[in-house]
């Protein structure tokens, strides 16, 4: 009688496990975890107390189960959430990075503009600017004290892109006009030369030479001191967005 009670509450359990498992919606794991706990309650239930025994260990066994599996879900839950969490701090974390970044850039940017118009502004001022390089007797080798002024000038010349460099050379009226062309040009690639040294593009210097002065109140000059004056190379700084400027 007590084995035939036990193999009904067998037969019981295993009947109204996939009911049990079909109404509580749960995943195919968790239908056969819960089958499971429902055979095994029944089957102690049984040995403790026969049939009414057997169908509370089966409600107290499907119990546990779900509790169990609710637990186990809510843990799962709970982990996805955390790194959603973590996903998103790693988020705001990358758009608050993202946003000083243009901000920096965006400082930058007003800097370079505020370079760039002053850079303007120095070159309208430079534009013009000539000054002049002596050179003695019968010499194309500029004198050693300029070097210094040169290195500044390319300097200026090479923070203000807009500016050219235009150099003019000239011989005193002693001589003959091709002696004094060709000593008048050397001279002025002499110190073109000297600025390329000094960091100047070739391409930003023109060169003229003018042989002797003939003309003017320097031609007339017929002294050392006059002859000095004509023996030279001007060097004129002109801006050519200025001149393009100019032109109709």
């Amino acid at each position: 009688m007590h084995r035939r009670i036990i193999t009904l509450a067998a037969i019981a359990a295993l009947a109204t496990a996939p009911a049990f498992s079909a109404a509580a919606d749960t995943p195919e794991r968790d239908h056969r975890a819960l089958g499971i706990g429902l055979v095994a309650g029944g089957l102690f239930g049984a040995l403790l107390g026969g049939p009414p025994g057997a169908i509370a260990g089966m409600t107290f066994a499907g119990l546990a189960t779900d509790r169990e599996q609710a637990a186990t879900r809510a843990d799962t839950l709970e982990a996805q959430a955390s790194l959603l969490e973590q996903e998103r701090r790693s988020l705001l974390s990358e758009r608050m990075s993202l946003k000083a970044s243009v901000d920096e850039l965006g400082r930058q940017l007003e800097h370079e503009r505020g370079l760039a118009a002053n850079a303007v502004d120095a070159a309208s001022l430079a534009d013009g600017l000539e000054f002049a390089v002596g050179f003695r007797t019968s010499s194309a080798l500029p004198p050693g004290e300029i070097d210094a002024g040169l290195e500044a000038l390319a300097t200026l010349v090479g923070a203000l892109p807009s500016l050219e460099v235009h150099l003019d050379g000239y011989a005193d009226a002693r001589g003959g006009s091709q002696l004094n062309r060709e000593l008048s040009q050397a001279r002025a690639e002499a110190i073109r030369d000297r600025l390329i040294a000094a960091g100047v593009r070739a391409e930003r210097i023109h060169v003229t030479a003018h042989g002797a002065v003939t003309s003017g109140v320097e031609a007339q000059a017929a002294d050392p001191d006059g002859w000095a004056l004509q023996r030279r190379v001007n060097i004129r700084l002109e801006s050519r967005e200025g001149r393009l400027a100019s032109k109709p």
